[in-house]
């Protein structure tokens, strides 16, 4: 058919049919935030992954076993003891295993367990010049921690705090003096009111080229000791009264290797 429209002869047999315009729903701006989300979860994963590994491999490259040995000189608070007895330092030593956990040379925590002989001697001037010693041996856990500064791997200075706790396992007393003869060191527990200890520690030190640590420091036992007024020590203590013996205390001075 031939059609004639505004001027113009149009064959609508031959002529294309109008396209339909089909609308292709648009991407909303919801889509493209989903998309910006997961791409900053991803980042942040990775950076947070990267961040744990870091400090991880930090840490580790700080992280050293050692071996520490010294004296420890401690006595004992006499309470309510018998007239004529005075206390006194009993010198004696530790020993045992340690592991640094370094942050730069600043901070440090420093565990450790050792075996520690703490005591006291108690001069009983009622009984001639007789002296009475106690040795205490414990198993204890102390964590150390140390705030400092240094330089570089040469030399770093600290101060330091530790708590720690214990348990006795070994008790010795003997006697010397005018009763020396009539008593041989006894094993015995009679003396000791309690065998678990626990306290803290302060002090200082230095280590050099982060290996070699020297420090000193001042314990305090929270903990009772000793105490006699319920013990049968025989000859040592026959008509001597009671000792209370509060807290043992002390100072005590630590060479540390690591490795």
């Amino acid at each position: 058919m031939i059609a004639e429209k505004n001027g113009i002869t149009v064959d609508t047999r031959t002529a294309a049919p109008a396209r339909k315009m089909i609308k292709c729903p648009q991407k909303t701006g919801i889509n493209l935030n989903l998309q910006e989300d997961r791409q900053r979860d991803r980042r942040t994963l990775l950076i947070g992954i990267l961040a744990i590994a870091a400090l991880a491999l930090a840490v580790s490259a700080y992280a050293q076993v050692g071996i520490s040995a010294g004296l420890t000189s401690a006595s004992a608070t006499l309470e309510d003891a018998a007239k004529d007895v005075k206390g006194g330092a009993v010198n004696s030593y530790h020993v045992g295993l340690t592991y640094k956990i370094g942050i730069g040379n600043i901070l440090a925590i420093q565990p450790a367990i050792l075996y520690n002989v703490k005591g006291s001697n108690f001069d009983v001037t009622k009984i001639g010049d007789t002296k009475l010693n106690f040795k205490t041996g414990f198993v204890e856990v102390p964590v150390q921690v140390q705030a400092g500064l240094g330089i570089g791997r040469i030399v770093r200075v600290y101060g330091l705090a530790e708590p720690f706790v214990g348990y006795a396992i070994t008790n010795e007393v003997s006697a010397s003096g005018a009763i020396a003869a009539a008593s041989e060191p006894k094993k015995t527990w009679d003396n000791v009111k309690n065998r678990l200890e626990y306290g803290v520690s302060l002090g200082a030190g230095v280590e050099v080229l982060r290996h070699i640590q020297v420090s000193v420091k001042y314990f305090w036992t929270l903990s009772d000791l000793y105490g006699t007024q319920d013990a049968t020590l025989d000859s040592i203590i026959s008509g001597l009264g009671d000792i209370n013996a509060k807290n043992v205390n002390g100072i005590s001075a630590t060479i540390t290797l690591l490795f």
